[in-house]
């Protein structure tokens, strides 16, 4: 195998960059059909919201593994779209709080059901034995680069 292909083709980084816009494009677009005006990468903060709202940007930068630029820019958006609100914190006034606006929390469920239907096409022709290797595999190679990050 050519060098070039190994480093293109076949590598895992490739593979899963590849993998990942697609799933990108597919929910944007599930989300748009279903009368939501979410992105993915939206869509990526707001799901750690659902799971403890309150957060700093730092906090959801670091959990989203975003830089606080690209965050501060997602936040802006979904505050414009009334969707997040970033409240001063009472014990640090130098850090924003961000919270979902009841808007958010109204359409959770449907947005949940979009992600479960998308989830349930990415999975099919592929064993429940695979999709846990799958995960295991992806995980560990996170885990990599999450040290190297540091």
């Amino acid at each position: 195998m050519e060098t070039f292909e190994k480093v293109i083709d076949t590598s895992i980084a490739y593979l899963v960059g590849r993998t990942s816009r697609s799933i990108m494009k597919r929910l944007t677009n599930k989300f748009s059909t279903a009368g939501f005006d979410v992105s993915y990468e939206q869509w990526s903060i707001l799901v750690h919201l659902y799971r403890k709202d309150g957060q700093t940007q730092q906090e959801l930068a670091n959990i989203a593994v975003k830089d606080k630029a690209a965050i501060t820019r997602l936040l802006n958006v979904l505050e414009k779209k009334n969707i997040v609100l970033r409240i001063p914190d009472r014990n640090d006034k130098r850090s924003k709080l961000v919270y979902l606006t009841n808007k958010a929390k109204e359409f959770k469920t449907d947005l949940i059901a979009i992600v479960e239907e998308l989830l349930g096409e990415a999975e099919q022709g592929i064993r429940p034995d695979e999709i846990a290797q799958c995960r295991v595999t992806l995980n560990k190679i996170f885990a990599n680069f999450d040290k190297l990050n540091r």
